[in-house]
């Protein structure tokens, strides 16, 4: 057994990577920055569709293993060509449903437990027995969501008698999709036994914030390690940075229905009915999935404002459109639990020196981190003068090249990848050892 050779499982990998791969191949290149040895397994194709390339030559070291998976994308699907083809969470939130949509949900809710991703346990398990043998790893590492990741790792680590330290991204059973989709009895008492049995069995457990397991006894073995930013995507070169024609705020990622940034859409109305000079000088750029019915309101918000639409860009081109924002938009979600919600998105607007407006809830993760690095403000989804008076004041200083907002670089700094990952691999070295 090689002491410092890691089995990785993630449902989401390059090429078939999206936001879900952004903290896992952070700590898979600082693990190999630190002479680890890394296996993945993962699934030879994604429902989401999206793709993209490895982002630096250190994952060419990586050892991939892809095994098979049924995905239910066709029953799953709206059939709305104009909607994202995604099963989970993007289906629990459309609206004017018809008989196809509602079953979707229903079967979503109550058949495909603990998530649509299932079938890869049938495939993956098999699989990781024959990689396990092969490669002989020291210690298994299972990041979620789906949380059928972690069931996967749960079987592997049970018959290898390896240790096991399983990554919670999101929360499971607390996620914010089921206080507005709750699922039957029967199903909810299901994932709350597979939810349980994965964190009584895993050796050490780490979340990116804490809340996300209020009903188990796990004290003791879990750790906070939160999303971060990686170094290395810091731009230097300002030299490339295009002043804008118009002040310019950007969004970059997935926004669905109950992220709607209602506060937002009204203070856009107000600035065209009291400021309709500012309003034509504005102007929004979405990069990524809007929800349709999202981009419907922001256009009929305001005439006057520019909006602008597209799909998902390079890491390496978002990075650089961040430096050249005016203004950086945030949005969390409006459910009970969308308050432990702490994305990889503002971590990366943490690093860019720009202005940031959040709208989510005030007592939130992600306002309190904005807070703390002193980056920008954060207002409710129902403070529509709150952001009006923002957006007009960051405008104002704009004009005049005021700087509002100094950031805390020592408050930055804790949330490196570089740190963050010392923070993992200590706890991965730990658990070989009491092996």
């Amino acid at each position: 057994m090689s002491r410092k050779k890691i089995l990785i499982i993630s449902y989401y990998w390059y090429p078939f990577a999206g936001v879900g791969a952004y903290r896992v191949s952070r700590f898979i290149k600082y693990l190999l920055r630190n002479n680890w040895e890394v296996v993945i397994l993962t699934t030879k194709k994604s429902a989401s569709g999206i793709t993209q390339q490895a982002d630096h030559p250190i994952f060419e070291k990586c050892k991939v293993y892809r095994s098979n998976i049924i995905e239910p994308v066709g029953l799953l699907s709206s059939g709305d060509k104009n909607k994202e083809k995604t099963s989970n969470p993007s289906i629990f939130y459309r609206k004017n449903t018809n008989w196809k949509s509602k079953l979707a949900v229903w079967a979503r809710l109550n058949l495909m437990v603990p998530d649509a991703k299932f079938t890869w346990k049938w495939f993956a398990v098999p699989l990781g027995k024959k990689i396990i043998k092969k490669e002989n790893p020291g210690i298994i590492f299972s990041t979620s969501p789906p949380p059928t990741t972690n069931l996967i790792a749960k079987k592997l680590a049970g018959w290898s008698k390896l240790p096991w330290v399983a990554d919670f991204r999101d929360p499971w059973t607390n996620i914010y999709y089921y206080d507005d989709n709750p699922q039957s009895k029967r199903a909810k008492k299901k994932n709350q036994k597979l939810e349980a049995a994965v964190l009584g069995k895993a050796d050490h457990i780490t979340v990116v914030n804490n809340g996300f397991f209020p009903e188990n006894n796990i004290d003791g073995k879990v750790t906070r390690i939160t999303n971060g930013f990686d170094p290395d995507d810091i731009v230097e070169n300002t030299e490339q940075i295009v002043t804008n024609s118009k002040f310019t705020i950007r969004y970059f990622g997935s926004m669905k229905i109950n992220q709607k940034p209602d506060s937002l859409i009204s203070a856009l109305k107000n600035i065209e009915d009291l400021n309709p000079k500012i309003a034509g000088n504005l102007a929004f750029e979405f990069y990524g999935s809007i929800d349709p019915d999202i981009q419907a309101e922001l256009k009929k918000s305001s005439s006057k404002i520019e909006f602008s639409f597209t799909d998902y860009i390079s890491h390496k081109e978002m990075m650089r459109l961040t430096l050249q924002s005016d203004l950086l938009l945030l949005t969390i979600g409006k459910s009970r639990n969308s308050k432990f919600a702490l994305s990889t998105k503002v971590f990366e607007y943490m690093i860019s020196g720009k202005p940031v407006l959040g709208i989510g809830p005030v007592d939130g993760a992600a306002s309190e981190l904005v807070q703390k690095t002193n980056i920008g403000e954060f207002f409710e989804h129902t403070d529509s003068a709150g952001v009006f008076k923002f957006i007009l004041k960051v405008f104002e200083a704009s004009k005049k090249e005021q700087t509002l907002f100094e950031r805390d670089q020592d408050e930055v700094d804790k949330y490196s990848f570089k740190n963050l990952s010392s923070q993992l691999i200590e706890i991965l070295e730990h658990q070989i050892e009491r092996k």
